[in-house]
C-alpha cells in the first residue's frame, strides 16, 4: 500500500485538554500523548494553548502561525469536535524558510495575487505603479528561486490566500 499522506501537511486530533491523541504522520509537529503544543517555541505555545483553549469553550474555529522548536513556521486550522476524546482537529502545513526573506509589502502583493488580482488591480490597491508591483513579484520570485510567474502566482495561492476569505464566490 502506498503512503497518502501529503509533503509538509499534518492532521491531528487533541482532546479537550490540548493531548495529541492521533497524528497523520509521526514526524508531525506534535506526537500521540503529548501536548500539540509541547514542541513549539514559547511564543507559539501561548497562542496555541490559548486558541485550542477557544475552539473547545466557544467551539469556534481558529487559525494561526505556530512556530516549532526546530524553527519550522506552520500555519495552522482547528477545528472543534463532537467526540469528548477528539474535542479538535488541527490541520497544520508547514511555511517555506524562504518566505522570511520577503519584506512586507511583497508579502501583501502576494497575498492580492492569491485572490486572484491582476498587477493593475494590484497597483490601484496599493496606490504604486504598475512597475513597482513588477518589481516586488521579480523580486518576491527571485528570492523564492521560483523560475517564472506563473509558479509565483501558485506558490501565492498556496501560502498567501488569506485565511479569513472563503474560496469562490460568497
Amino acid at each position: 500500500m502506498s503512503d497518502a499522506t501529503v509533503p509538509d501537511i499534518y492532521v491531528m486530533l487533541c482532546d479537550w485538554r490540548g493531548t495529541c491523541v492521533w497524528s497523520s504522520r509521526e514526524d508531525g509537529p506534535a506526537t500521540p500523548g503529548a501536548f500539540v503544543w509541547s514542541q513549539f517555541a514559547a511564543d507559539s505555545q501561548e497562542d496555541a494553548s490559548h486558541a485550542l483553549g477557544r475552539v473547545v469553550a466557544l467551539r469556534e474555529r481558529a487559525e494561526l502561525e505556530v512556530v516549532h522548536q526546530q524553527g519550522d513556521r506552520f500555519r495552522t486550522w482547528l477545528w472543534p469536535l463532537d467526540s469528548p476524546e477528539a474535542a479538535v482537529c488541527a490541520l497544520a502545513k508547514r511555511i517555506p524558510k524562504e518566505i522570511e526573506s520577503l519584506t512586507a509589502r511583497e508579502r501583501e502583493c502576494l497575498g492580492m495575487v492569491a485572490q486572484g488580482m491582476d498587477t493593475r488591480e494590484v497597483s490601484e490597491s496599493l496606490d504604486v505603479s504598475m512597475s513597482t508591483v513588477h518589481t516586488h513579484m521579480k523580486r518576491s520570485r527571485e528570492k523564492l528561486g521560483l523560475p517564472n510567474f506563473e509558479s509565483l502566482i501558485s506558490f501565492a495561492a498556496r501560502y498567501f490566500y488569506p485565511a479569513n476569505i472563503p474560496f469562490g464566490p460568497a
